[in-house]
């Protein structure tokens, strides 16, 4: 078994890269376990690395450690995701990323920082979204939302802006512009409608945009692609309902006249230009979007001592759901 930990030097603007490092080299020293750290060098190296690596040394297994955000791991999961025998590598994350959506998906986001609960990490299999020639594990967006990302984008390379102030910075000003996006679009191969949103958001996780709860009824082991989608609404209406979206209370009847929220396991949609669709916090442009389930198409590395909230298994999930939706903080 080969360790790989695969570090962005810029993630959440480097504030945790360095004791990342400090931590697997400790690590290293302290125990029998051979762990490679490798230094990524710009957008898509960590995709290449994880496909050079395993081409030099094919038969092995590996575990793939992405230590950065959302973006670093999304990168390595299409890395893995290329492989030949992409069941022979298993992905982990040390979220040192700004907004960290994904890890909230667990409790005790605290281990995924524990590098060696991250050794012993056990391998869960997780739902991957396909969409065009990419997947994502966490969520895929497009609209106001989409829209959002990008002016964050450009707010992050803003010294004042804190990294964790950035979404509702890009937030506020996307506010005033109100974008939408107008499509053609069909789902489980059904009759194609043309529609206008405000804003869709198609998940396997459950939160987006630094800890909105967008996707309260999401889970990454069903098979299906759970949406939200969002009428295009007035600005008041819309603000009516920002603070019940961030807390994941938006799927009561109060809003049933603006949103609905449906799993499928397909939707394709057409543009009438081309838009920017955000995928897993990355944007890329497209004038039309084909997402599909991958069902349990990944080995996810769930760190000792943490385990996914989207499980229906037991009560103390649910309860330790609750906890994180009122507030509890990954640090």
């Amino acid at each position: 078994m080969k360790y790989c930990f695969i570090l962005n030097p810029a993630a959440g603007k480097g504030w945790g890269a360095e004791q990342v490092k400090e931590d697997i080299e400790a690590c290293y020293k302290q125990t029998d376990t051979e762990v490679e750290l490798y230094l990524t060098k710009g957008v898509g190296d960590a995709t290449d690395y994880v496909i050079r690596t395993v081409d030099a040394a094919p038969e092995e297994a590996y575990r793939f450690y992405a230590c950065g955000g959302d973006g670093t791991l999304s990168e390595v999961i299409n890395g893995v995701m290329r492989l030949e025998h992409p069941e022979r590598a298993s992905v982990g994350l040390i979220p040192v990323g700004t907004g960290n959506d994904f890890v909230r998906n667990f409790t005790f986001g605290d281990k995924f920082f524990d590098v060696r609960a991250q050794l012993e990490a056990e391998p869960l299999a997780v739902d991957l979204i396909r969409c065009n020639d990419r997947y994502a594990i966490n969520m895929v967006n497009i609209g106001f939302d989409c829209e959002v990302v990008v002016k964050t984008a450009q707010l992050k390379k803003r010294p004042l802006i804190p990294s964790k102030m950035a979404y509702i910075a890009g937030l506020i000003v996307t506010l005033f512009r109100k974008p939408g996006v107008k499509a053609k679009q069909s789902f489980d191969g059904g009759e194609e409608e043309d529609k206008r949103y405000l804003l869709n958001t198609y998940a396997n996780g459950s939160y987006c945009g630094g800890g909105f709860y967008s996707n309260p009824k999401s889970s990454m082991r069903d098979g299906k692609l759970d949406s939200i989608l969002v009428k295009d609404i007035g600005r008041l209406k819309f603000l009516s309902l920002v603070g019940k979206y961030k807390k994941g209370e938006h799927l009561g009847s109060e809003f049933e006249s603006v949103l609905c929220n449906k799993k499928f396991s397909r939707v394709d949609m057409r543009f009438e230009k081309e838009i920017f669709v955000c995928v897993d916090g990355e944007l890329m442009a497209a004038e039309e979007l084909h997402l599909s389930v991958v069902p349990k198409a990944l080995n996810f590395l769930v760190p000792t001592g943490s385990w996914l909230l989207q499980s229906e298994e037991s009560a103390e999930q649910d309860t330790a759901r609750e906890a994180v939706a009122e507030g509890a903080e990954v640090q």
